[in-house]
């Protein structure tokens, strides 16, 4: 099967500032790519882009500073987190809609769909990160909140929800039921039912003192996680990372298992030339039998690798030299990704975008 590898290009005018461009969606029905063009470490706009006619449009005004990029489950709209608030912005809708929460919840991490009116999302409630279900009208359902723990990268695989539980003894993934099924009009007689009741939690992995995020299940048995170091200076070139694959046993134990360490530059995580999403841009993607992953471990640069799931075997797909690559999202048949704008684009409505071609073989 041929996949093609797409790197964005362009045509540029030599500003000091770094700028990126990179996909963040893809809308199967509209065959549109939503692309997210950074300007500067404080500000992103998101973009429309259609493969066939290499124009881009503006989604959303430049007020707006749109994170996490989440479609809806049927293509109607999409999610974004904009200074500390959850946005949904319909297609059909000019103006997007604000979720005004019914909890003192805040520092709301990536959201996730389970129809196009309620979400579940990791979220900091007190002095702890919690997991909540949020509807289309701010009601918050606790799901998991405890006291001394820290419940993050919920995945909710049919009735089971999937986490990573940070205590002060270490990191584990664990499992529980998915569960939030409350009657009460506010939230704190919610919290006080989801308290006495108290969903039993069992372990999945433990990972002891590493720390870990970014859980990625594909399924009940299945899943990814990242590793990551406790500590980093910023006097650091670069952050070593690994990444695991975990997966149920027929004997019903769990066993992870390292696929591959790469390394990212220091100052795309901190300092002034930091991406806006962290780490969401540079996180491994899989697609099919393949985890595309992008590592500055052999080069000054990030360059796009490809991880086999069946051979288990890396190969180098894609290098630019002294140009960053990352970002990568499936289209069709397509593979897409961006990075490092070497010299600013001029964004304007309607902007082609030039784009470079790779082929690449899948076996």
């Amino acid at each position: 099967m041929k996949i093609w590898v797409l790197a964005f290009l362009g045509c540029f005018i030599s500003l000091p500032a770094k700028e990126f461009l990179y996909p963040v969606g893809y809308h199967p029905e509209e065959d549109v790519l939503f692309v997210m063009y950074q300007k500067t470490a404080s500000h992103l706009e998101l973009w429309e882009w259609d493969p066939h006619t290499k124009q881009a449009q503006q989604l959303l005004l430049s007020r707006y500073s749109p994170a996490g990029f989440t479609l809806l489950p049927n293509y109607s709209g999409f999610s974004f987190i904009d200074n500390g608030m959850l946005k949904v912005k319909q297609l059909l809708k000019r103006s997007p809609r604000t979720i005004q929460f019914d909890a003192p919840i805040y520092n709301v991490e990536q959201v996730h769909w389970i129809d196009e009116k309620t979400c579940y999302a990791s979220g900091r409630y007190q002095d702890y990160f919690g997991i909540f279900q949020i509807d289309w009208d701010g009601c918050v359902d606790p799901i998991l909140v405890q006291s001394g723990i820290d419940y993050q990268c919920p995945q909710k695989i049919d009735d089971s929800l999937f986490f990573i539980e940070r205590t002060k003894e270490g990191y584990r993934i664990a499992q529980a039921n998915y569960s939030a099924a409350y009657q009460e009009d506010d939230f704190s007689d919610r919290l006080t039912s989801h308290m006495k009741k108290q969903l039993p939690v069992q372990e999945v992995l433990s990972f002891e003192t590493t720390p870990i995020a970014f859980l990625h299940m594909v399924s009940a048995s299945e899943g990814f996680v990242l590793s990551h170091p406790e500590s980093v200076s910023k006097n650091d070139p670069s952050i070593d990372f690994e990444y695991h694959h975990i997966f149920k046993k027929n004997d019903g134990c769990w066993e992870k298992s390292q696929l591959f360490s790469f390394a990212v530059p220091t100052s795309f995580l901190v300092n002034s030339d930091r991406l806006y999403e962290s780490m969401l841009p540079l996180l491994p993607y899989i697609c099919q039998n393949q985890i595309y992953y992008v590592d500055s471990s052999e080069t000054d640069f990030l360059a796009l690798y490809s991880f086999d799931l069946t051979h288990k075997t890396q190969k180098l797909v894609s290098a630019e030299k002294s140009q960053h690559i990352f970002g990568v999202k499936q289209c069709q048949s397509l593979v897409v990704y961006g990075g490092e704008i070497l010299s600013p684009i001029e964004m304007t409505e309607g902007v082609r975008m030039v784009l470079g071609t790779k082929a690449l073989v899948l076996t």
